[in-house]
């Protein structure tokens, strides 16, 4: 009787044993399973390189201390430990003859599918919030969404116009994606396709896109109306403009940082800031290659940052890309003026980044630079912005203002910035939104 009562308790206890480990283990997977309220991840297509990517790393930079966060790149260039490059795996051989099938059909959007590795990816699992920036280049498949982000509440900040359209990520003047695209008239625009099918893939973009319901951030109104048109079924679109560390992109005496620089203290000095420079036919590489060659301006200095060729004329300085925000600062605050004759453009930062420093800019009139410079007070805009000739006239006359004129001109620009434009400005208005997604 007695061995019968002691193998009864320890039956009892050994199931009880048991269901406490069961339960545990619930537990653990349980929370495992759910989301992290406060965990965002970032997505992009690059870590430096271009305003995007710019943008997309100070934000990371900005909000990681008070949240869980990571940013995602298709091609990691920092060092940064809370960057990660999306480890994607290599197309089988079916798959590779697949993709260039449907690039050379001009379906190049919908090959990317590196950005699926991120279904494996734990943190990116458990993240509540997901922002995307860029993700255009064989990157980012719009057939990838509704996998990857069920459950998430979406972010989505533009940077160009490829979301409007079926091909381009710069629609340089062209109002066909008001209609739904179709008979392209320039397949060559990046990203370049062979076969024109910008009537369907726009389709079924727009189709998955209005499904996801993103909170759409547009740096400028200009881009934002234009979303409004594309989609009238979005229901969360805004405006938040791109913003610059005024800390650091602030005047400085200009005899001392040319000193610093080692350049001519009497010289005038014009500025051009674009990736790849003047080979950028986007930010009007072309018409700044003529202005340099310009024997009316042989005693000027061009200073182009970005690129990464040696220049042919005694008067023109090149650096590469940038990082150090410092360095860059500088540059900006030795130069007399930034010539800015851009073809396609949202809401620069070089532009910001040069008013902030004080140096005046000459811009083109064009996407959602009217919005930071008023003509002829913090800068000037150039209606004829594939014109040359235009461009070399405003240069010339800039070069003759006295002094006087040039320091109200910067004075305007700099408090302009400081009052619409900073970092400070931009990064509470994206707090607020992180804050209400998390909630959500």
């Amino acid at each position: 009787m007695k061995a019968l009562i002691i193998k009864f308790f320890t039956f009892v206890i050994t199931r009880n044993f048991i269901f406490f480990l069961n339960f545990l283990r619930f537990r653990i997977r349980f929370h495992e399973s759910v989301k992290k309220p406060n965990q965002i991840s970032i997505i992009n297509t690059f870590d430096l390189g271009g305003g995007a990517a710019k943008i997309a790393r100070d934000l990371a930079n900005n909000f990681r201390s008070s949240n869980s966060l990571r940013l995602y790149v298709k091609t990691k260039k920092s060092k940064h430990d809370w960057v990660f490059e999306i480890q994607s795996k290599p197309y089988t051989f079916l798959e590779e003859i697949l993709r260039r099938e449907a690039v050379r059909k001009g379906w190049v959007e919908f090959t990317g599918f590196h950005a699926k590795c991120l279904l494996e990816d734990p943190f990116f699992q458990e993240s509540s919030v997901v922002h995307l920036h860029n993700l255009h280049g064989e990157f980012f498949s719009p057939s990838l969404f509704k996998s990857l982000f069920k459950g998430k509440k979406v972010i989505w900040t533009l940077h160009d116009e490829s979301l409007i359209t079926g091909h381009c990520s710069c629609t340089l003047g062209c109002d066909r994606w008001q209609i739904g695209c179709g008979s392209c008239p320039d397949l060559t625009i990046y990203p370049s396709i062979q076969f024109d099918n910008t009537k369907d893939v726009l389709h079924y973009k727009k189709k998955w896109i209005t499904e996801l319901q993103p909170i759409v951030v547009c740096p400028s109104h200009w881009l934002a109306n234009r979303v409004r048109i594309a989609y009238p079924a979005l229901k969360n679109i805004t405006v938040i403009p791109n913003g610059v560390d005024t800390d650091i992109f602030q005047p400085k005496e200009k005899a001392k940082v040319r000193a610093l620089l080692g350049f001519p203290d009497k010289k005038k000095i014009v500025l051009f800031v674009a990736e790849f420079a003047t080979q950028n036919p986007f930010k009007g590489g072309a018409i700044l290659r003529e202005i340099i060659s310009d024997s009316t301006f042989s005693d000027v200095i061009f200073v182009t940052v970005g690129g990464s060729h040696e220049s042919t004329y005694h008067n023109h300085i090149c650096y590469p890309y940038i990082e150090d925000e410092n360095e860059l600062a500088n540059l900006y605050a030795a130069c007399d003026v930034l010539l800015y004759p851009t073809q396609a453009d949202n809401l620069p930062l070089v532009v910001l980044e040069s008013m902030a420093c004080g140096t005046p800019v000459i811009a083109s009139k064009i996407g959602g630079i009217p919005e930071i410079i008023s003509h002829q007070q913090d800068g000037f805009l150039v209606d004829e912005s594939t014109d040359f000739k235009v461009f070399r006239r405003w240069l010339l006359d800039f070069l003759l203002l006295n002094l006087h004129e040039l320091y109200y001109v910067n004075q305007l620009a700099r408090i302009k910035v400081e009052k619409f434009f900073s970092k400070k400005v931009s990064h509470e208005l994206y707090k607020k939104i992180y804050n209400e997604s998390i909630k959500k």
